[in-house]
């Protein structure tokens, strides 16, 4: 009997030898998730269908040699694991679970990969690692939402331009590919967290590789690096980076300016020159001397690193290359899976043309689909036109950093978790109709820093009247005293809803009003907000950011350039210092 470890919704059965499923499993029909990885299970029995509420199946490193199909009954599914079985093949008819948010099928002997995965619309985290591919599928790039791609153990040579359509990419999983360049516009994956490229053949880093302002964990070990692009000591966010087993001789001066305090860093390996030692010994004060020490390739810690690095699937192809010569010699057994074959297929046929019609679920889903789509569309044109006469953004701030800006629609949307996809689709739809029916909603412009995104302004297709009241919007973003830090310490001590704070907003803190023109324009007028914000302006704390711009787009150029002078006046004057901050235009792109 295997031994099953059951707590609340979730059962492991995983690394117990099975060779079949134990209807033990029914025990709780309100199961939610089940992990079969590593067995011997060849198939799944019909009675797991009765799992209704099934949302987890992790079916890694098994034998199955066809998906099975009833898999398709379980509309609750988020997370699919499908890794280092036999599969050849991964049928179409998969496209209709889109309510999965993680797909696994790596290291399987695929010889067709799947060109239907952008239909999966709620997918996030993709894992086709060790699958032998030689240039990333097309259909990946079209992933529009995915935040997590595992492509280790293949053979990629090089990444493909549009791979930078993968905007909302936070983890890029790469190691032992066979990559010597990077694309040129790689640095406009802005939301990447994490990176990992070790052990391949990269000769360089593109200098857009600055741009990553959100890039927390970055591994480049083992590869052709010779030097570093010069903007990477724009990489602020950096807490942990893996340089070791290069070529890197010496570093680019911003280097020296990442936050070393906060950053682990792995410098063994590499080919430094004493100058190079010196500086890094006084940035590092706590560096060991054997880091900066050329390592021999031929020794034999050396080597025992490298085959670290050797394919766990060494043994498992040759054991499917001994499988494929058995069934060369075994004619019946080719008929039978032949025959076996044109069933599965006519199988397929049938769910696909006949029953998934039929299905009020699948068929409420695409309906709902094909509704946002169009409302989509309507936006997309009334949006174009609002950027055709606002192509900019002006912003007086003292931050010279990459900033960026979007525009987005004004609405917020709650995903409940707990219902069909296509009611959260339709929940989208009418926020949507309810913008474009209802034009004072406007369209927010979003300023990015490279650390926290800022609602900046609105944008308005409607005429303003003539008297309408003009404003601006004023932000502070700086890094708080410890007189600050502890009072917001017991603030969420106090109030326990204070809890979901990002653990950056320990450090960081931000705020903001809108200002009146009026409130502007009379100079003198000590009025309660400038006593509110004045305590913000704080020129002296070497990480304070400000940032002030029109709060909507009923101005012109001239305008505001008048008001950043009131504003001078109003909150900067008590300040020496010459350059307090400069008027940047900044070009609004679409998220």
């Amino acid at each position: 009997m295997a031994y099953e470890k059951e707590k609340k919704d979730v059962l492991d059965l995983s690394n117990q030898n099975l060779k079949e499923v134990p209807k033990s499993i029914l025990k709780n029909l309100k199961l939610r998730e089940l992990n079969l990885s590593d067995n011997q299970l060849t198939a799944l029995p019909d009675f797991i269908t009765e799992l209704k509420y099934l949302e987890v199946l992790h079916l890694r490193g098994n034998n199955f040699t066809s998906v099975p199909e009833f898999l398709l009954q379980f509309r609750y599914l988020k997370t699919l694991s499908l890794s280092e079985n036999q599969l050849e093949i991964i049928p179409e008819s998969f496209s209709a679970l889109t309510n999965l948010k993680e797909l696994g099928f790596g290291a399987n002997p695929l010889v067709e990969f799947p060109q239907w995965l952008d239909k999966l619309y709620a997918l996030r985290d993709l894992a086709i690692f060790s699958l032998k591919l030689k240039q990333v599928p097309e259909v990946v790039t079209r992933i529009k939402y995915l935040e997590v791609l595992s492509l280790d153990g293949n053979q990629l040579e090089s990444l493909p331009a549009n791979f930078a359509n993968l905007r909302y990419l936070k983890e890029l999983w790469a190691a032992d590919n066979s990559f010597e360049y990077l694309p040129e516009n790689f640095g406009k994956l802005h939301q990447l967290e994490k990176i990992n490229f070790g052990n391949g053949q990269l000769k360089y880093l593109p200098e857009s590789f600055g741009e990553l302002r959100r890039l927390e964990w970055l591994s480049v070990d083992g590869n052709n690096l010779q030097e570093l692009p010069s903007t990477i000591g724009l990489l602020h966010s950096l807490t942990f980076l893996d340089l070791s087993y290069n070529k890197i001789s010496s570093f680019p001066s911003s280097f020296f300016r990442l936050h070393r305090e906060s950053l682990e860093i792995w410098f063994n390996g590499n080919l430094y020159t004493e100058e190079t030692k010196v500086l890094l010994k006084n940035a590092f004060p706590g560096i060991d001397e054997e880091e900066l020490e050329e390592e021999d390739p031929e020794s034999e810690e050396y080597k025992h690193l490298e085959d670290t690095f050797e394919s766990p699937l060494n043994d498992s192809m040759a054991s499917e290359l001994g499988t494929a010569a058995s069934e060369t010699n075994n004619g019946c057994s080719t008929l039978a899976l032949f025959i076996g074959g044109i069933i599965f297929l006519g199988g397929i046929v049938f769910y696909t043309v006949v029953l998934r019609k039929k299905d009020p679920i699948i068929e409420a889903h695409n309906e709902a689909v094909e509704a946002y789509n169009e409302v989509v569309t309507s936006y997309e044109l009334q949006r174009d036109v609002i950027l055709k006469n606002n192509k900019t953004i002006l912003v007086y701030t003292n931050d010279t950093s990459l900033l960026e800006a979007h525009i987005s629609p004004n609405i917020e949307v709650y995903e409940n978790p707990y219902v069909p996809s296509y009611t959260n689709i339709q929940s989208k739809t009418e926020a949507l109709i309810e913008l474009l029916n209802h034009k004072s909603l406007g369209y927010q412009v979003v300023l990015d820093n490279g650390r926290v995104q800022l609602i900046q302004g609105y944008f308005y297709d409607s005429v303003f009247p003539p008297k309408t009241m003009k404003k601006y919007r004023l932000l502070a973003d700086y890094k708080m005293s410890a007189r600050e830090k502890e009072y917001k310490k017991k603030s969420m001590a106090k109030h326990p809803y204070m809890e979901s704070i990002k653990k950056t907003d320990t450090v960081y803190n931000t705020e903001g009003a809108v200002l009146s023109h009026e409130e502007l324009v009379n100079r003198k007028m000590n009025s309660g907000i400038h006593r509110l914000m004045a305590p913000l302006i704080d020129l002296d704390n070497e990480e304070y950011y400000f940032y002030f711009s029109p709060y909507d787009n009923n101005y012109s150029k001239q305008e505001f350039l008048e008001a950043i002078e009131d504003f001078k006046v109003m909150f900067l004057k008590e300040h020496k210092k010459k350059d307090l901050g400069t008027v940047r235009e900044i070009a609004i792109k679409i998220n």
